[in-house]
């Protein structure tokens, strides 16, 4: 559904994130197949991708799912693009928010800054890992501005979610560095096989 002038609009067709699995069953067995090509499986290594694919493909679903697909003839394209309010900046926001809300913000990222350190060497440190969590960030909160835009989705770009989801990432990366101080060997393994 689309919020615009006060009237909510129903799309006839809305994809969620199921669409994506095929997508990610492939992946997985493109990453088993090399594994198994080379004639040795890392079962520590294929575990974390498992679970990184999982985290990937709810991490779109909950940020860009469900996407509203309306007719070109239908009410919301009448009005013409950008009807619905789309973009918050207020820091002030914040205050508002469910606490599900700021806590769900906080840990969305958490696991993506722990995989990315465990994955790449460049990422296990502070402010690479730090950067690269706000662009992912930005990435998220932009593709929702654009998808509110062209009425494919409600939700806003928020930078309260900037700040939060941003904060969450130093908790991933901060449990990342626990991780590593007692099983650097396993993530070694897991990094260059």
């Amino acid at each position: 559904m689309v919020l615009i002038s006060g009237k909510w609009y129903v799309a006839p067709l809305d994809l969620n994130g199921g669409v994506m699995l095929p997508f990610f069953i492939i992946i997985f067995l493109v990453m088993l197949f090399k594994q198994i090509k080379n004639k040795n499986i890392y079962w520590k290594k294929l575990l974390i991708n498992i679970l990184y694919l999982i985290y990937l493909w709810l991490l779109l679903d909950i940020t860009l799912f469900p996407i509203f697909l309306f007719p070109h003839n239908m009410t919301p394209y009448t009005f013409g693009l950008g009807r619905q309010v789309f973009i918050n900046l207020q820091f002030n926001a914040l205050q508002d928010y469910l606490p599900l809300q700021v806590i769900g913000n906080i840990l969305l990222l958490a696991p993506l800054s722990f995989f990315m350190a465990v994955f790449k060497q460049k990422y296990t440190y502070f402010w690479n890992n730090l950067f690269l969590m706000f662009l992912c960030t930005l990435s998220i909160e932009t593709a929702q501005l654009i998808m509110s835009f062209f009425y494919l989705g409600n939700r806003t770009f928020d930078v309260n979610d900037l700040l939060l989801n941003t904060t969450g990432s130093i908790l991933g990366f901060i449990f990342f560095k626990l991780t590593d101080h007692f099983f650097s060997k396993e993530i070694l393994e897991v990094r260059s096989n």
